[in-house]
């Protein structure tokens, strides 16, 4: 009867501790460099077997400033605008953790105008004209062909960044925000109209 009941008091002692572990906000990470068409692995621990995991992309207002501490890593310059929608990226083979508890998830960061407000090709939305005789010009940190060759025209300060947020978020609530800064995109001689 004592071992019942000490295996039954470890047991509830257990359960408590996972449940009050796993109680949290989701933890944010560093914010990692990327290009839009890269195709993105995360393997990220939960701590619980077969908890349900999706992923969600975001981008934040940029409207009171650069929403990451510290500013831009890369770029100098970004698109204010207001946020995007929560968009689900889960694959249903890819919807709850391991057996030891970890999630993994993968795919293409997307290419539209939705994660990057300046767009491409060809239509620099974030270009302005200064006076009659002047344009600023805001091309992206990082626009390259699949095979790697470089943007056709280099125009100067190449300073564009947007900011993006992957939230992978548990059934319980908790997770991982994934922070991106978008220097720009991979593209396709097909992008261009």
């Amino acid at each position: 009867m004592k071992r019942v009941l000490f295996a039954t008091v470890a047991l509830v002692m257990l359960l408590g501790s996972f449940s009050t572990a796993f109680a949290a906000e989701p933890q944010r990470t560093q914010v990692i460099p990327a290009t839009l068409g890269e195709v993105w692995w995360h393997y990220y621990p939960f701590g619980v077997p077969n908890l349900r995991v999706d992923a969600y992309l975001y981008r934040p207002s940029t409207e009171a400033g650069w929403p990451f501490a510290g500013g831009p890593v890369t770029g100098t310059w970004w698109w204010t605008g207001p946020d995007s929608e929560m968009r689900r990226q889960s694959w249903p083979k890819w919807q709850y953790t391991d057996e030891w508890g970890y999630y993994f998830a993968m795919f293409m960061l997307p290419r539209d105008e939705v994660w990057y407000p300046c767009s491409f090709p060809l239509k620099w939305k974030c270009n302005y004209v200064v006076d009659p005789f002047t344009v600023e010009y805001h091309s992206p940190v990082n626009m390259v062909y699949d095979p790697g060759l470089s943007w056709p025209w280099a125009v100067d300060p190449q300073d564009t960044v947007s900011p993006l947020e992957l939230y992978l978020i548990s059934e319980l609530g908790t997770g991982w925000i994934i922070p991106f800064e978008i220097m720009g995109m991979y593209w396709k001689w097909s992008d261009i109209p």
